[in-house]
């Protein structure tokens, strides 16, 4: 443990990417990311994310963190052991797959250590546990504050100034990544402070949002009956989840407006899931002003360490089929 708190103490911008407001944000994706995971697997429906100060706390509904579990160390729960050593692997649990908020996830074990304070409350198998850690040292074992039915995980984290100085994450670029991901995963209830984001139509209502801001409103008010009833498709082949989303004709732009994700992070170069959604509207002879794509798998494989470019040819193929009688029913419904 002692080296794990060395290693982050020592160098926090290799974890967190800096030291000013972008890596104090990245406290705040690293716990939404573990709800998102969570989100997937079932387990979880709703986030909620409050800045108050120089604390951030995010509270979920989930299945709570193993506190009732023994771990590879004597007298160390499963959950302690979790939020106090580095892993080498995507998830804590080398569960699949694994979303992210922001590019490359690290897991909670660097936020708690980079943290001066730490507290974590957690139901789990009808008791609620709490934990509190400093710099990501445990001050006391884990103890039961309450017995019942309650579910989920409170977590109030305290960015360290020894490390961070007095920056705070900015609430704006929070509540931006934040309505982002209410869309990139439909039906999951996001809040931030008193806010509640619940986009059930996912990608098709983030589209509207974005072509909104693209475009006059005379886009809205035109006759094209693609308006008022953007192509929109959710669904799963060979294993990978893909949700598509376009929106109008293309009329004097040169190039088509586009966005995409995979496991909950934006590729900014597109790649093998672009490639295939574009080929799926080039079959239909349709060029719309905006698609978005993203898509859930197992083992991404990225061009460049920034992860920004999706390398799996497959999936190409994958899309191309899966987006190509949606999209013709969606053009030609009779």
């Amino acid at each position: 443990m002692q080296e794990s708190i060395e290693c982050v103490r020592r160098r926090p911008g290799m974890y967190f990417g800096s030291t000013r407001e972008r890596g104090v944000e990245r406290f705040v994706y690293e716990l939404v990311g573990n709800v998102l995971d969570c989100y997937l697997q079932k387990t979880a429906t709703f986030v909620q994310v409050t800045l108050a100060g120089d604390k951030i706390t995010v509270a979920d509904d989930g299945p709570g963190f193993p506190f009732d579990q023994p771990s590879e160390l004597e007298d160390m729960s499963l959950a302690t052991y979790f939020l106090t050593h580095l892993h080498a692997t995507r998830s804590v649990d080398n569960h699949a797959p694994h979303v992210h908020v922001k590019t490359m996830g690290f897991g909670l074990a660097p936020v708690n250590i980079a943290s001066s304070r730490m507290v974590v409350r957690s139901w789990r198998s009808g008791s609620l546990w709490e934990q509190v850690f400093c710099q990501g040292v445990a001050q006391a074992p884990p103890t039961i504050l309450d017995q019942g039915n309650g579910k989920g995980t409170h977590i109030e984290v305290t960015p360290d100034p020894e490390l961070f100085g007095d920056v705070k994450p900015r609430p704006h670029i929070i509540r931006q990544v934040l309505l982002e991901k209410a869309h990139l995963f439909s039906g999951l209830k996001v809040g931030f402070n008193t806010e509640q984001f619940h986009a059930l139509d996912g990608l098709k209502a983030l589209g509207m949002l974005l072509l909104n801001s693209f475009h006059s409103l005379d886009y809205f008010y035109s006759s094209d009956p693609r308006r008022d009833d953007p192509f929109h498709a959710a669904l799963e082949s060979e294993n990978i989840f893909i949700e598509a989303a376009a929106l109008g004709d293309q009329e004097n732009q040169k190039k088509m407006l586009k966005l995409s994700w995979v496991n909950g992070v934006k590729t900014l170069e597109g790649g093998s899931h672009e490639q295939g959604f574009k080929k799926a509207l080039k079959d239909i002879g349709w060029r719309p002003k905006l698609f978005l794509i993203h898509v859930v798998m197992l083992e991404p494989e990225f061009a460049g360490p920034v992860r920004q470019k999706l390398d799996v040819p497959h999936v190409c193929k994958v899309v191309r089929n899966a987006l190509k009688e949606p999209l013709r029913m969606y053009v030609n419904p009779e």
